[in-house]
């Protein structure tokens, strides 16, 4: 088996149809693939669906559903468990996937040790929710609607045979916002070879990527403490990527979320921040901090890459790891004052630091050594803990 597509589920019964049309339909032998489902403890009519879906499908599904929703982690890795794929393709249960999906993420794995990060910003709205439209989605609006439907609970848009055919994908539209535009930023600048980006495994999204099976398991798989929105892919991808995994970006490869209500609740996102950094409170994971919490400080979004540069220099010194251990404790002093947390031991060690002498260390950091991006960043962390 060359490949294993994973894929978690919970309520998402006729989104999750529309995807298992859309990989019926793969231009790749039938054979290459088979799909894992889990089920998360769904309310739905979701199990009964893939139980029916199962009879006339073209690959083989297995499927398997928890008594319990304890984390889309937990359902990815009871899925990962079941795999027989050389390759593991992470594809989310509302994501619909173009023909050639299966056949490009193979491509790239004919080199060895290849992490492959798609196209995470595609969209389409496939269904009509009464909940999207009270938070102002503009069903009317879509020049593509043709006849009325019933706005009821739910109701489909789009049917499924213009997901069968293909033709579904005129629809498609682009998400916008300030990660998205990051994203594309990064692959103008460094290509899809990634070439000199320090932090790749921040594209590392799981309705779109795929790894060596072999390599996730060794990586230790997603991380079940990780039970909210946020982060178990990203906690993936570091591990990947600091055990020897390179990163490339396939803007050929397509797959399209399926809008519907969000499941994202802000304190679950709090809360896997808070994990995460005191999961990886070292300095030799500063950029994992930075990465996910460098939005509460002054530091440059724009120089994260340059800034982690700089910081994988000094570390290979050895000889500044004082002054990355106190840049380390400023951000978590700063993450914690943000989330109103106890500052404890924190605020002792901030109360003692002598400014006037951090910022002549900061200058020969710049000047002395060329640590330009850090010395900015530290200094721009200073006046934000110390006004």
């Amino acid at each position: 088996m060359k490949a294993s597509i994973i894929i978690p589920a919970f309520n998402s019964e006729e989104r999750l149809y529309y995807n298992l049309l859309s990989l019926n339909n793969q231009d790749c032998s039938f054979n290459d693939f088979e799909v894992i489902i889990v089920d998360n403890g769904s309310t739905d009519n979701t199990a009964n669906m893939v139980r029916e879906f199962i009879r006339n499908a073209k690959f083989k599904i297995k499927f398997q559903r928890l008594d319990e929703n304890k984390g889309i982690a937990r359902g990815r890795n009871a899925a990962i468990k079941m795999a027989e794929g050389d390759i593991l393709i992470f594809h989310d249960s509302d994501m619909i996937a173009p023909r050639d999906f299966v056949t490009r993420h193979l491509k790239d794995h004919e080199e060895k040790n290849i992490v492959v990060c798609g196209v995470p910003w595609k969209r389409i709205i496939t269904f009509y929710y009464n909940e999207l439209e009270n938070k102002d989605k503009d069903y009317d609006g879509l020049k593509y609607i043709k006849k009325a439907y019933n706005k009821t609970e739910k109701a489909p848009i789009l049917n499924k045979y213009l997901i069968m055919n293909g033709m579904y994908e005129k629809y498609i539209f682009d998400l916008h916002g300030n990660f998205i535009d990051g994203v594309k930023d990064i692959i103008k600048k460094h290509g899809n070879n990634l070439e000199n980006y320090s932090i790749p495994w921040r594209l590392f999204i799981t309705n779109n990527a795929s790894a060596e099976r072999e390599k996730v398991i060794n990586a230790g798989m997603f991380d079940e403490q990780i039970v909210g929105y946020g982060f178990e892919d990203y906690d993936l991808g570091i591990r990947l990527y600091k055990s020897g995994g390179k990163f490339i970006f396939d803007d050929k490869i397509i797959s399209v979320h399926q809008e519907h209500p969000s499941n994202i609740r802000i304190n679950e996102y709090n809360e896997n921040t808070r994990y995460i950094c005191d999961k990886y409170n070292s300095i030799y994971f500063i950029d994992v901090i930075l990465v996910c919490i460098s939005y509460l400080t002054s530091i440059n979004q724009l120089t994260l890459n340059e800034l982690v540069q700089d910081i994988d220099n000094m570390l290979v010194d050895g000889s500044f790891d004082y002054i990355l251990n106190m840049f380390l404790n400023l951000l978590q002093f700063q993450r914690k004052k943000s989330f109103n947390e106890d500052l404890g031991s924190e605020l002792l060690y901030v109360s003692n630091i002598n400014v006037i002498e951090v910022f002549k260390e900061i200058n020969m950091l710049e000047d002395v050594f060329g640590f330009e991006y850090f010395a900015r960043a530290m200094a721009a962390l200073i006046k934000d803990v110390f006004g």
